[in-house]
């Protein structure tokens, strides 16, 4: 009822009021809000430039025929936030594996911390081939204890038992091989087999 008794010219002077002691905070608010949204478009639009950029130079990359590998060591490096960075840290690594085993393991460790965990995971096993093939052993019996896809227990299993024969535990390796042949299913690769093979019977 008291609502009611008060005239146009009082509503409108405790509007005025109301507004003054409130508008600064709202319109602080309201400008808050709109320049994170505007951050949040400008922060989308620098991801998809940003990808767009590292596909184009990844594809400059494998296709050149001098320098490669640093070629692509330079899209791992300038465009680390986005998926091609793992990209190209495998594609070096596979150019550098024979001639640059070192680069070819810092190009995979690169790789193995990517955002893509199927790119990550390859890296992964790809370290520890290199790795036994290197002579470090305890990096590789490290890798390969961490937590990797059950997809992957075959060749898992296959690189435990070269580890072991690097190690020289034949027993080990025999048990290893065995698995992987078993995880392997009905069709399990010729070159598998022939290593368990090379190994004999064992005690």
């Amino acid at each position: 009822m008291a609502d009611e008794l008060i005239s146009d010219d009082e509503r409108a002077e405790q509007i005025k009021k109301w507004w003054r002691e409130n508008g600064v905070s709202i319109g602080a608010g309201v400008a808050i809000a709109i320049a994170g949204v505007f951050g949040w478009q400008q922060w989308q639009q620098y991801q998809v430039n940003q990808s767009e950029a590292a596909s184009e130079q990844f594809q400059k990359a494998q296709a050149a025929e001098t320098d490669k590998v640093k070629a692509l060591q330079a899209v791992a490096e300038e465009y680390s936030s986005t998926p091609y960075a793992a990209l190209a840290a495998l594609a070096a690594a596979s150019e550098a594996s024979q001639d640059d085993p070192t680069s070819a393991i810092e190009s995979l460790k690169i790789a193995a911390e990517g955002k893509d965990s199927n790119v990550a995971d390859i890296a992964k096993l790809r370290l520890v081939r290199l790795y036994i093939a290197e002579g470090k052993l305890s990096d590789a019996e490290s890798l390969l204890d961490t937590k990797l896809p059950v997809a992957y227990t075959s060749l898992i299993e296959e690189l435990r038992g070269d580890l072991y024969v690097a190690k020289k535990d034949l027993q080990k390796a025999r048990e290893a091989y065995d698995k992987a042949i078993l995880s392997a299913g009905s069709n399990p690769a010729t070159y598998l087999k022939m290593k368990r093979d090379n190994l004999g019977k064992g005690a």
